[in-house]
């Protein structure tokens, strides 16, 4: 058999070597890889004026015989002509900038939104990121990212440390249905809220039109079902900041302000409200107004009151409003008092019962494999289980509750504990009927 052959790069071969600088002077055609070349050697002082003598010599430039008007009619010319230089590389520069300039902005944006300025201590926000472009998933089934975002999940909400569950995850941009339905099935199966957003409307308008049932593009959020709960989408980018004078439209945008979508602030706003009121849960459900939304100014949509009213029609969106402060908020947007099983349809609600679920699911795992008894029961299940919910009633997560638990032995001895939970989760105030009316005026009182 013959020896097995080694391939080696020259950097393998030069590029750890003492001499290895000498060679390549020597050798110019031997180069070790280029990332391994650091900036400074190649923006060097001296490369910078020799890049300006080619660009603009100002000492070709001018002669003894030019006047006062032509020397200066010839530097006009060249600093205009250094000028489109200047702003051809910027422009290039930052059209390869603007992605990653967006992506690091939405993450500051997060933990600013998520910060609670105030005295208490209080533990930190877990923050995972998935590096993966939410654009490019496009199948459903065939999405190797989604495949490995399905086991990391699983991974951490299918344990026993309760403490490590992913409560929220957030992708950011416009998915198409077919992924987006994906993507809800797995945060309905692990108890998550899937955070996303709405295309870059350019006006209420187009947003409006997109709800139409004959095949707009939101469509899919009139959909009926319990388990679209679980997903919820922003409506309206944010500005991060003015563009430079250099930068131009891209895309279908009509300006070169850098704006990006709205559901990472979002997520911070939300983990704000759990970590301001809620025991581990956030009392979003009342008012549904998250708070003054940071490090923003502008949102590209902010709907009026009377689009808000059009927006709530059986349509779970998180717009962004203006309130009396002129601050920017975030305001929920579904109406379902008229709906008998409409609590189970909404965000704010779901996350309350999924976060009940998985609070009892850890009494319940204590007492797994253990010999039943009343008095195991009382002491590790039911007095437990009650003194949870009573806090979480004193809170206000839930108006009220009714725990049931079977005590029968018969079923103790086959290792059968049958419990029953009716909760009533705290909602969000969506229909008001008032009445203004005169009074009655009698004919003494007339006269």
């Amino acid at each position: 058999m013959s020896d097995e052959v080694k391939t080696r790069t020259t950097f393998d071969i030069i590029g750890k070597k003492a001499a290895g600088k000498a060679i390549e002077e020597i050798f110019n055609v031997i180069h070790p890889a280029p990332p391994k070349t650091s900036l400074g050697e190649i923006f060097t002082a001296e490369s910078a004026n020799q890049f300006l003598d080619r660009v603009a010599s100002f000492s070709a430039l001018l002669s003894q015989a030019d006047s006062h008007a032509q020397a200066l009619k010839k530097l006009d010319a060249a600093i205009a002509e250094m000028e489109t230089v200047r702003d051809e590389v910027l422009k290039a520069v930052y059209k390869q900038i603007r992605p990653l300039e967006k992506s690091y902005k939405q993450i500051q944006l997060f933990f600013e939104n998520s910060e609670v300025r105030d005295n208490v201590q209080r533990p930190p926000v877990e923050f995972f990121i998935f590096n993966a472009d939410s654009k490019a998933i496009t199948s459903d089934v065939d999405s190797s990212t989604i495949v490995a975002l399905d086991e990391f999940v699983q991974g951490r909400n299918d344990s026993f440390n309760f403490r490590q569950f992913i409560c929220n995850l957030v992708v950011p941009g416009y998915v198409p249905d077919v992924v987006r339905k994906r993507l809800e099935d797995i945060s309905n199966k692990w108890g998550m809220l899937l955070i996303g957003d709405l295309k870059d409307e350019k006006s209420f308008r187009t947003l409006s039109d997109q709800f139409r049932t004959d095949g707009g593009a939101y469509e899919f959020l009139k959909r009926p079902e319990d388990k679209a709960a679980s997903d919820v989408v922003i409506a309206g980018y944010v500005k991060l900041r003015e563009k430079h004078w250099f930068e131009e439209a891209d895309g279908d945008s009509e300006d070169a302000d850098l704006y990006s979508p709205a559901s990472m602030l979002f997520a911070g706003s939300l983990a704000r409200a759990d970590r301001t009121t809620g025991g581990g849960i956030a009392q979003g459900p009342v008012g549904m107004i998250f708070g003054k939304i940071r490090g923003v100014e502008k949102s590209r949509i902010e709907p009026r009151i009377s689009q808000m009213e059009h927006l709530s029609m059986e349509r779970q969106v998180v717009s962004i409003i203006r309130n009396e402060d002129n601050d920017l908020c975030f305001v929920g947007s579904r109406s379902q008092a008229e709906d008998p099983n409409g609590v189970l349809k909404f965000f704010t609600s779901y996350r309350v019962l999924r976060y009940l679920e998985r609070r009892i699911a850890v009494y319940l795992r204590r007492v797994a494999e253990q010999r039943l008894t009343r008095d195991l029961v009382k002491s590790q299940v039911r007095d437990p289980i009650e003194e949870f919910l009573r806090s979480e009633k004193q809170k206000g997560t839930i108006y009220d509750f009714n725990l049931d638990i079977d005590m029968a032995e018969e079923k103790f001895a086959m290792g059968v504990l049958d419990m029953g939970l009716e909760v009533l989760p705290v909602g969000p105030a969506e229909t008001f009927n008032l009445k203004i009316d005169t009074p009655n005026f009698s004919k003494e009182e007339a006269k």
